[in-house]
């Protein structure tokens, strides 16, 4: 049996997965790549925050971040609530299938 990991371990663990995937998705939906590309990033980043025990609303908060930190500043203003919207949106449904 592994033994539990600890909150700070859990955050250590899903910045690893965060900065592994996601930097790059994010970069590539914003040049133009299809969105299932992202969508399976988030998916991936979910499943993966998924084993080490992430909560819920922790896995939100970090896709939001994420996006805040790679998306924003490269996209105009009104197009970033949409692309929050369909990321954590697919961040519930792969987290709650």
């Amino acid at each position: 049996m592994e033994p539990e990991l600890n909150a700070t371990d859990r955050a250590r663990a899903r910045a690893l997965i965060i900065d592994e995937g996601m930097t790059t998705a994010i970069a590539a939906h914003l040049r133009g790549a299809p969105r299932a590309e992202l969508r399976q990033a988030v998916a991936t980043f979910v499943s993966q925050a998924k084993l080490t025990l992430t909560p819920p609303q922790d896995v939100i908060a970090s896709l939001k971040a994420q996006l805040h930190r790679d998306a924003q500043p490269h996209m105009r203003a009104e197009d970033f609530p949409r692309l929050v919207q369909l990321v954590v949106g697919w961040g519930i449904e792969e987290y709650y299938r």
